[in-house]
């Protein structure tokens, strides 16, 4: 048995972890369809988080913030033309605003982020940082 001296801040990280999960079996099914689906990885220089986000044709439909510790992706889906309600047969597609924000594995430099839409695929490639003051950067989509 080895003998580990205790940090008290990989608890919290723990804990968050634990409550991010919680509040992900929690989320009531339409908000499947309303949120992102992200995935997140890092290599050795980088983090990077892909997310689809089909329907959105233009970079001016997304808003991409990074902080040090997370990632949030804004957007607005809209009716491609308007039909009145009472006139739909079946309807399962989303339509408005959504949000999501995703905690990341590592302290990462906003200011340095940059975002790609492509084909209905959203990659933002965050380079990894020391431990600085946590700020909030808006990133551009190319």
């Amino acid at each position: 048995m080895s003998i580990r001296r205790w940090d008290p801040f990989a608890e919290l990280a723990n804990l968050r972890e634990q409550m991010n999960r919680m509040w992900e079996f929690l989320r009531p099914p339409w908000r499947e369809v309303a949120a992102p689906r992200v995935d997140v990885y890092q290599t050795e220089d980088e983090v990077v988080a892909t997310a689809e986000v089909p329907g959105i044709a233009s970079r001016d439909e997304l808003e991409v913030s990074v902080a040090p510790d997370s990632i949030t992706i804004k957007g607005e889906l809209k009716r491609t033309r308007e039909v009145k309600d009472e006139d739909y047969y079946h309807s399962e597609r989303f339509y408005g605003s959504f949000s999501r924000t995703i905690p990341l594995p590592v302290e990462v430099k906003p200011e340095q982020a940059k975002a790609k839409l492509q084909n209905g695929v959203l990659e933002v490639r965050m380079p990894k940082a020391e431990a600085g003051k946590p700020k909030t950067y808006r990133v551009p989509i190319e």
